[in-house]
């Protein structure tokens, strides 16, 4: 039975996917929301996307944010929520190819254990969902064979690592990954010959959300209300967002100073939707590559070697 491997990435803020299948690399990135669909005119959205499951029909990503009565962020770490369930099948519609699949779905660190793999595992493992494209009248039968969890982080930094000029080099070095999400940030740490290290790895509850809610609350003080997807995607706020994301940044540096105090002999990656808004990183950090992709990669490996 010929498969399909797919990285997930379920954020906060994003969907990200990555698979590669008869030679050819597919990706996807939409916003992490969902909500009541109905027939509009699609036109002024570039992809719109409006699926149904059975008897529900819904809208996901930015036609959810701009056009459902109640559209409902997946800001929960449970990756087997309705939300949840939803963004992955939306996913898997503008990723899968063959009809057997087999799914990678990135947990937080704090989230990786047995309890978690059971539970996704028992929601997704070996059901057969039908998922109907009602704006381009296809439909489409996915089975998702085997499904399993890695950690966020380390996906990141495995993909990071293996695709680095000096990956060779990087075997003998302590090597640690920051990936900046929407609600927090996941530091994991290697030690030499890229042996996990549980006691320096950790979930900082900080990131994107942490500078939206300080403007949110700032515009609330004067009479506006705005919802943090809106403060998020609107340039009016440009402002105010880089004051916020150069605070950002610097806390992140201290927080990796305190928790790495041997900061100085490693190698030290960073990652994530919110650090492409970083400016003037300092020079301990390498940014990687599409670094809001660069988990999904991760895990589309991990997803080849499931046992």
């Amino acid at each position: 039975m010929e498969k399909q491997f797919i990285g997930v990435d379920l954020g906060r803020g994003y969907v990200k996917g990555y698979t590669e299948y008869n030679g050819i690399a597919s990706d996807c990135l939409f916003q992490s929301i969902v909500g009541d669909g109905r027939e509009i005119d699609y036109s002024k959205y570039s992809e719109p996307m409006h699926l149904a499951i059975d008897t529900e029909e819904f809208f996901v990503g930015e036609l959810a944010e701009k056009e459902s009565f109640n559209p409902i962020n997946n800001y929960s770490d449970d990756k087997t929520t309705d939300v949840a369930e939803k963004l992955l099948y939306a996913l898997l519609n503008k990723l899968a190819v063959a009809e057997n699949v087999q799914l990678c779905i990135g947990v937080p660190n704090k989230s990786f254990n047995k309890t978690t793999a059971e539970s996704i595992s028992k929601k997704y493992q070996g059901k057969t969902i039908t998922i109907e494209d009602k704006i381009k009248n296809i439909t489409k039968k996915v089975n998702i064979s085997k499904v399993g969890i890695f950690r966020e982080s380390d996906a990141a930094l495995f993909h990071a690592v293996n695709t680095h000029k000096d990956r060779i080099k990087l075997q003998s070095m302590r090597v640690g990954m920051v990936t900046v999400g929407f609600r927090t940030s996941e530091l994991s740490y290697f030690d030499i010959g890229m042996k996990f290290n549980d006691k320096l790895s950790d979930t900082k509850e900080v990131g994107n959300r942490t500078v939206l809610d300080i403007i949110q609350k700032s515009l609330s003080n004067q009479g506006i209300t705005k919802t943090l997807n809106e403060i998020d995607n609107d340039s009016n706020y440009n402002a105010l967002k880089e004051i916020g994301y150069k605070n950002l940044l610097e806390r992140i540096n201290q927080e990796i100073e305190m928790t790495w105090i041997n900061y100085r002999d490693m190698k030290i990656f960073i990652a994530g939707g919110t650090c492409e808004k970083f400016k003037n990183i300092p020079e301990k950090f390498e940014k990687v590559d599409m670094p809001q992709l660069i988990t999904a990669k991760g895990l589309f490996f991990i997803a080849q070697n499931l046992k």
